[in-house]
């Protein structure tokens, strides 16, 4: 008898399938079911007062629910009105969520298959002592950037001049997520109030509703949308590189500099990240790749080194 076999990663993937079939789509049902039951309910409320208002000679018992539904179908449509902007910011949020986990499985399935790809395999490499060296033992060894990620945030890619340094997928994935949820809930917030209530939007209302929808999600995706432009370019035809908005020619570059970072944050726990840094003749250091994936920073390690010939300093980190 065969034994089966399963990743277990693949049983990950049951959590967030159970709480969809289990729980968010009989919810989604029952509360489906009592706004489809309002919404019937207040079309005949309407069409019960549009009749009555059309009779010419209205009975005392007419006139009485004449002005009780005058009173009741504004305040429940205004309700229903509201109901409706809150499925519609629902259904946003959901619909981005659901592009934001199919872009983190597809971003997480395409970096393992560049990974183990051939041309990806480990190969023996052998760092420098930095402590041989005159420029090597005054450089400092802590990070040059101080913000850090516990995954591949930046890819080295190959261009048609050489490569360039780039947001990954997976923070682009991120990024858009945070952008449209927040943009989602801004426009529909300003449709709802434009179209329910009576009251002019002044500058400070604006503000208000602005930052107490999903203004900061907007901005905050806003901001890490500017980072997608590249970080640096590497010519290899003209070799030479543009970073920190300079330009070193490749004989300017003296080694490279491997180095961990330890990270600890309340919101995603403690982490190693890795710095890949260049360093000129003259002892400067700039930043080419800072991400927690060590087996891609190796990776981009060893492609820069050929490129540039020059050595890798390490302390400790493989």
């Amino acid at each position: 008898m065969k034994s089966l076999h399963i990743k277990p990663s693949w049983l990950f993937f049951l959590i967030p399938i159970g709480v969809l079939i289990f729980v968010i789509v009989p919810e989604i049902q029952g509360k489906y079911t009592v706004y489809n039951t309002k919404k019937i309910g207040l079309q005949q409320d309407v069409v019960t007062l549009d009749s009555l208002q059309q009779l010419t000679e209205p009975t005392r018992k007419d006139l009485q629910t004449i002005k009780k539904l005058e009173i009741t179908v504004p305040i429940h449509t205004a309700a229903y009105q509201r109901e409706v902007f809150v499925y519609y910011k629902t259904g946003g949020m959901l619909f981005v969520l659901a592009f934001m986990g199919v872009g983190m499985v597809v971003s997480g399935y395409i970096s393992t298959k560049k990974k183990t790809a051939p041309k990806n395999e480990k190969v023996d490499f052998t760092f420098e002592d930095p402590d041989s060296d005159a420029i090597g033992q005054r450089i400092a060894w802590v990070g040059v950037e101080r913000s850090g990620s516990n995954f591949a945030s930046e890819v080295l890619k190959k261009t048609h001049n050489g490569y360039k340094i780039i947001s990954s997928s997976l923070t682009k994935v991120v990024a858009w997520s945070f952008f449209l949820i927040g943009l989602n809930y801004v426009v529909l917030s300003f449709v709802e109030y434009y179209q329910i209530y009576d009251v002019s939007l002044t500058l400070m209302k604006a503000g208000k509703l602005f930052f107490t929808s999903g203004g900061p999600f907007l901005l905050i995706g806003f901001m890490l949308l500017l980072i997608f432009t590249p970080k640096a370019y590497v010519n290899t035809s003209k070799r030479k590189v543009s970073i920190d908005g300079k330009t070193l020619p490749f004989q300017h570059i003296h080694a490279l500099q491997l180095l961990e970072k330890f990270t600890e944050s309340h919101s995603s726990g403690s982490y190693f990240s890795y710095e890949l840094n260049v360093i000129t003749l003259n002892g400067e250091r700039h930043n080419l790749l800072n991400h927690g994936d060590k087996d891609y920073i190796l990776s981009d390690m060893i492609k820069l080194s050929r490129l540039f010939k020059v050595p890798v300093w390490n302390k400790g980190v493989v």
